[in-house]
């Protein structure tokens, strides 16, 4: 059964079809594919340490920009290191 929009709430249709690979246009399923394959080619190859922040993340760029994130915190700290220990 539909129901009416609300100043809450958006209107629900009265049925609503799941898209899934075996529905999919060709190019969504292109898509579908390549970014799971993404997903897995990050979580494969990334730390425990890593992991933690990009699971939450839902698609391949949200995880590759939390990771970019990530490391330029860790270049800097790299670097911020190998100054001090060149003063000593």
């Amino acid at each position: 059964q539909a129901v009416a929009a609300t100043d809450n709430f958006l209107a629900i249709p009265e049925y609503t079809t799941v898209e899934t690979p075996m529905n999919m246009s060709p190019a969504n399923k292109a898509h579908f594919e390549s970014e799971k394959e993404a997903i897995h080619l990050i979580l494969t190859e990334i730390g425990d340490k890593i992991y933690s922040t990009v699971d939450a993340c839902q698609t391949a760029k949200e995880m590759w920009e939390a990771i970019e994130r990530l490391q330029q915190g860790e270049t800097f700290s790299n670097s911020k290191l190998h100054c001090v220990l060149s003063q000593e």
